[in-house]
């Protein structure tokens, strides 16, 4: 028998622990001789009396070593039993964790989210990995990239590692592929550390030189590129053009931001005939180059230099001002310097919307030689588009209502917008202005009628009858529309007024707004439209997609989209450059000053001679001011000869010719009918012409052009140089047969009555001197009156 340590409490032999108060039983056993049918009494101090002849052992020790093993054994269970229900719970949170119930889920390949492939581009979608990804409980944001994947296909993922657990609470970036372009950030990188995300776009990548000549641009630097900064590749057989800078002499591209007033000084102190003019440009611009012809970063040794410079909506009226617009032919004005030349806006440039579209207004040429400028959109067609093929330059831009006359008339455009002072105006293309369509064909005012969807000219015989009543099957197409918004331009007033659609202006409110710092302009978007077409039955009503039109025209429909940082399309304000001419960079390579052509044994840059050179090779070389392809002497059958230099000075002129041809004459390219140097070569258009300086124009007024614009033919005692070059193995033949249109005509020369129609010869490319002022009355050239090249 046992005792209870704690209490006294007697206790069986196996019982563990006391009924009386919990504690552990003793497992010490009882002292020799004690009968377990009496056991001791416990005195009130709870201790047991030892036997008189029995030797004591003392209990206290023994007690407490008891006791603290006791404590031990029961503190080790109470921790076993917490560890249990520990690891209970560890093992259902490792399980709801491993479930993703928490801490956050795993982001898995595309190839793991249960998608298809796209069946045309066999690429992930970037918007089925967002879907499937918002399933999973992620937010997302697309963000668009460039790279060699199709558009809108997946590209990755931003900051994140596919099959790793990340939390839901934060937005995964999915990148989506836009496709090949040039990233932005591009510009202002060294070449070497651009080369290799530029090779991963998939196309076609070519590096050229570009001409800088201040000390502050590092060489091997990327300038420029073709698209520009964070544009897509429009065209991916051409692929990607890169610029880098080079020190160089010719039209720094630095010269792009410079003030126009220091620009001009500049280089005109490096033996330029320079000339400025206005272009719309963005606020930082405002009075700074915008670009140049020849264009900025072109090698050049002097010559004529063209430099656009800056302006915002308070220089319009005054850049298509008459006297601003044919500043170099005010000889040829009769009219007001005040009048508008409708066709003349200075808006030349690219210009793209968010999604990466763009539209270029060019400044261009049509087929009726006119000098008049003049603007055409790459939306517009390339082919005539009416029946008998004389009607192509009716695709230029206007922003008036002129049709008889260059000049805009305001008080017969009471809706146009360049009426209303707010800065804004439209461009849209004349034949969509003034024509109608019928059939296939496009008409204009006068040409004819339509009679069952059929033209039919007023001269056409067997139709009798014709009268403007005959307009069956004729009808009013929505024509392109720009409305465009220089820097400063007032695009609230506009919206205001109700030239937009009330419920695109209340669309576009709920957009980003639109950068007004930048010009932008709105293209009218035919897709937003009920009808895109109107049957009409009378020349005297006017085409209701227009805005210009006679006195108590209504206004047009209203425009569709309105104005907003997603429908706006803007400048791209990189100059575009005249890729094809540049000289090629060689990464690694030794780019110091020299060119990719042959050289000579300074390493110097050549051109072929005359009888080698290209009609390619020719104008190209000419736009720069480097005539070392057709320098030589040239001399007429008599055996009379002239000499021109390298650098395009003439001289051995006889003094015959006194009055139009001049000693020494520093020569350059013409400027063709849109202001600058014509270097397009076509089988048709076998010439080219050079002219002298404007200095040499003397008349009883005075010296240069300025000083003698303003007299009378008979007034004038000299005119610059003009020389007619025609290239070898040229078909001329045309210029000889009078009337014969089958080869187009050069437009200066007059085929009608030749004194003497022998064709000249062209087994040799030859020159000939003409009237600087004639453009219809110079015969076709005779082979006793050109100077043929002496090889």
């Amino acid at each position: 028998m046992k005792f209870c340590n704690k209490c006294g409490h007697k206790l069986d032999d196996d019982q563990k622990f006391c009924t009386k108060c919990g504690a552990p039983a003793p497992s010490v056993p009882l002292p020799q001789g004690e009968s377990q049918s009496n056991p001791p009494t416990p005195t009130s101090a709870g201790t047991v009396p030892t036997p008189a002849n029995t030797v004591s052992t003392p209990a206290g020790p023994v007690a407490t070593t008891a006791v603290k093993a006791n404590a031990t054994k029961r503190l080790i269970i109470i921790i076993a039993a917490i560890v249990a229900v520990a690891l209970v719970a560890v093992g259902a949170g490792f399980g709801t964790y491993k479930a993703q119930l928490w801490g956050g889920k795993t982001v898995p390949n595309p190839a793991d989210l249960g998608i298809a492939k796209s069946s045309k581009t066999h690429e992930f979608t970037a918007a089925d990995v967002e879907a499937s990804l918002h399933k999973r409980g992620f937010k997302t944001t697309i963000k668009q990239t460039f790279s060699a994947k199709p558009k809108g296909s997946f590209v990755g993922y931003h900051n994140i590692q596919a099959n790793k657990r990340y939390s839901t609470g934060n937005p995964i970036t999915v990148f989506a592929s836009n496709g090949p372009g040039v990233p932005q950030g591009t510009r202002g990188q060294s070449v070497r550390k651009i080369q290799k995300s530029i090779a991963s776009m998939g196309v076609p990548v070519h590096y050229y030189k570009i001409v800088v000549t201040d000390q502050k641009t590092p060489a091997d630097t990327v300038i420029a590129s073709h698209p520009a900064d964070g544009q897509a590749v429009s065209d991916t057989k051409t692929g990607i053009n890169i610029g880098v800078a080079e020190q160089g002499k010719g039209v720094g591209y630095d010269v792009v931001g410079q003030d126009k007033g220091q620009a001009q000084q500049q280089y005109a102190s490096a033996g330029f005939n320079v000339t400025l003019k206005p272009r719309f440009s963005s606020k930082a611009r405002i009075g700074k180059i915008v670009d140049s012809d020849p264009k900025p970063g072109s090698e050049a040794n002097g010559g004529n230099l063209t430099l656009y410079y800056g302006i915002d909506a308070s220089g319009f009226k005054d850049a298509v001002s008459s006297k601003n617009v044919f500043a170099n032919d005010k000889s040829s004005q009769s009219f007001s310097s005040d009048d508008l030349v409708g066709a003349a806006a200075p808006v030349e440039g690219k210009y793209c919307n968010e999604s990466g579209k763009c539209i270029d207004l060019t400044n261009g040429t049509d087929t009726t030689g006119n000098e008049q400028p003049r603007i055409f959109s790459s939306e517009a067609p390339e082919t005539p588009r009416s029946a008998n093929g004389t009607y192509d330059f009716h695709h230029q831009l206007v922003f008036c209502g002129s049709m008889q006359q260059a000049f805009c008339s305001p008080e017969t455009d009471p809706y146009a917008l360049y009426t209303k002072n707010s800065g804004a105006f439209e461009l849209t293309p004349y034949d969509s202005a003034f024509g109608f369509t019928c059939g296939n064909d496009l008409m204009l005012d006068g040409t004819g009628f339509c009679i069952g969807g059929k033209h039919v000219y007023l001269d056409q015989a067997g139709q009798p009858g014709v009268s403007s009543d005959n307009l069956s099957g004729a009808r009013y197409e929505m024509g392109p529309l720009y409305t465009y918004f220089p820097v400063g331009a007032n695009v609230q007033k506009v919206t205001d007024s109700g030239y937009f659609d009330k419920d695109e202006v209340a669309k576009s409110a709920k957009q980003k707004a639109v950068d007004t710092s930048r010009p932008f302009f709105i293209s009218r978007d035919k897709t937003l439209y009920d009808k895109t077409s109107l049957d009409f039955t009378s020349l005297e009503t006017r085409n209701p997609f227009e805005p210009f039109g006679s006195v108590g025209k209504k206004p047009m429909e209203p425009v569709k989209p309105a104005p907003s940082d997603e429908t706006a399309y803007y400048l791209v304000e990189d100059p575009q450059l005249d890729w094809g001419s540049l000289p090629e960079y060689v990464i690694g390579g030794d780019n110091s000053g020299k060119s990719t052509a042959k050289g000579d044994d300074n390493g110097k840059a050549t051109q072929p001679a005359a009888k080698d050179a290209t009609p390619d090779q020719i104008l190209t070389a000419l736009a720069k001011g480097d005539f070392t392809p057709i320098a030589g002497s040239y001399c007429l059958n008599s055996g009379e000869c002239m000499q021109l230099s390298k650098e395009g000075v003439l001289t051995g002129v006889n003094k015959q010719y006194d009055m139009i041809a001049h000693e020494g004459s520093h020569l350059s390219l013409s400027n063709g009918s849109n202001g600058s140097p014509d270097t397009t070569y076509s089988p048709d258009k076998p010439f080219f012409i050079l002219k002298g300086p404007d200095s040499e124009y003397t008349c009883d007024g005075g010296v240069g052009l300025d000083q003698c614009s303003n007299v009378m033919m008979n007034q004038m005692t000299t005119t610059p140089t003009k020389l007619l070059y025609v290239f070898k193995g040229a078909d001329t033949s045309a210029w000889y047969k009078e009337n014969d249109q089958s080869i187009k005509n050069p437009g200066f020369l007059y085929v009608e009555g030749a004194d003497d129609p022998t064709q000249a010869p062209t087994d040799k490319p030859y020159i000939t001197i003409m009237n600087s002022h004639s453009t219809t009355s110079t015969e076709p050239p005779h082979p006793n009156d050109v100077y043929y090249l002496k090889e």
